[in-house]
């Protein structure tokens, strides 16, 4: 199944994984809701709220994911990446709401149980839930990894913590079948659930704020773009190191100190050079180099920079 999911994905990374993601939640949604009309269980309708709210988020990743890779046009110079974080940052949102109306559901049922109906019915429709949720997790960590879409990424975040949801809610539902527990570990599940959905929005949350401010990325990368950089053998200097994440694309700026004596010719060369083994490792990056004589340092773009290469 694995090989399966990674050829269709290969295609298009980000759309394929939005469009199989969508596919599968409608699934759930039918299984769950199904569930919960024969179960009454509070933690089923848990899996429910959880899983609507999944099918507002994948549509609106998979619109995210396509605006995204719209090429740059005249009045966005830049591309339309960072339109991922602004999806990204109401999916946290989406899923903040989800949670808040899960405690007041579940704070309801604490003070009226309820009992659990049709225990073997709901265990089957729960066990599938947690079948095709794994496959949504899978599709979801192939898209983002293959993509590296800030939208996909969020939208597996949450897909992660949905096979441990569904699993949980199959086990309340076993043990109360069999009679080990009391009414309270029904509404208990809704809590833990509305808490996983909280911890999903305020980790997405992170890095669409991330995307949005600019922020730098990872250290690592922007070591090993310094490590390239510095590797050519021309380059006798390299300062004003930018980089930030649009969408898919890398967006890296740096100025590079040369020979001054020579060609202007044999400069671009040596720019060029570095920014195909640049391109060679991140496919998705833009580019822009300066190049200064070497000592030379000074100009208007580092009268506010913060020194980090």
């Amino acid at each position: 199944m694995r090989d399966a999911i990674k050829s269709f994905v290969g295609h298009s990374p980000a759309l394929s994984s939005s469009a199989i993601t969508i596919a599968i939640v409608i699934a759930l949604v039918f299984a769950k809701s199904v569930a919960v009309a024969y179960s009454g269980s509070a933690a089923v309708l848990s899996s429910l709220i959880d899983s609507l709210s999944d099918i507002g988020l994948s549509l609106m990743t998979l619109i995210a994911v396509r605006w995204s890779l719209k090429p740059a046009d005249e009045d966005h110079r830049f591309g339309h990446g960072k339109i991922e974080g602004i999806s990204a940052l109401l999916q946290a949102a989406f899923l903040i709401g989800g949670g808040s109306f899960l405690l007041l559901e579940a704070f309801g049922r604490f003070l009226n149980p309820s009992p659990i109906h049709n225990h073997v019915f709901t265990l089957f429709l729960m066990g599938l839930s947690v079948l095709l949720s794994f496959m949504i997790a899978l599709v979801q960590k192939i898209g983002a990894r293959k993509s590296g879409s800030l939208a996909i990424e969020a939208d597996a975040l949450h897909y992660a913590s949905d096979v441990a949801i569904n699993g949980a809610v199959f086990l309340v539902v076993l043990v109360d079948y069999m009679g080990w527990a009391a009414n309270w570990l029904d509404p208990l599940c809704a809590l833990l659930v509305a808490g996983l959905m909280g911890r999903a929005a305020l980790q997405i949350a992170e890095k669409s704020f991330a995307m949005l401010m600019d922020k730098e990325l990872p250290e690592e990368t922007r070591s090993r773009i310094i490590a390239i950089i510095r590797s050519h053998p021309e380059v006798l200097g390299m300062h004003d190191l930018r980089t930030t994440q649009s969408g898919v694309k890398f967006i890296i700026s740096f100025d590079i100190e040369l020979d001054p004596s020579i060609l202007l010719w044999s400069a671009h060369e040596v720019s060029r050079s570095i920014e195909n083994t640049i391109l060679a490792e991140f496919e998705m990056a833009e580019i822009m180099i300066h190049i200064d004589p070497y000592g030379d340092t000074e100009d208007s773009r580092h009268h506010n920079e913060v020194t980090r290469s």
